[in-house]
């Protein structure tokens, strides 16, 4: 029973993210494997809030977080190639 577990920040996941990252992690497992793991794989996708987490020792410096509407805010190819020291 193959488990792919994946944790982003609350604010980038949605009903559509979830359901695609579940099929195209699938997909990709499957690939790499055997196609007759399908059925037998779980994802779990969870969205936490950035003030829980850390980085490099330090907690996630959520008060530098940009905006919602900030483009370092929106889904890769609309500004999500921002590193963490941008913030």
């Amino acid at each position: 029973m193959p488990l792919i577990r994946v944790e982003l920040f609350d604010y980038r996941m949605n009903e559509e993210t979830s359901a695609k990252l579940i099929e195209k992690l699938t997909d990709a497992l499957c690939e790499a494997t055997h196609p007759g793991l399908r059925d037998h794989t779980w994802v779990i996708v969870e969205g936490h809030d950035p003030k829980n987490w850390g980085l490099g020792g330090k907690p996630w410096p959520v008060d530098r977080m940009p905006e919602p509407d900030s483009p370092r805010f929106l889904p890769k190819g609309r500004g999500d190639d921002v590193s963490a020291e941008s913030f």
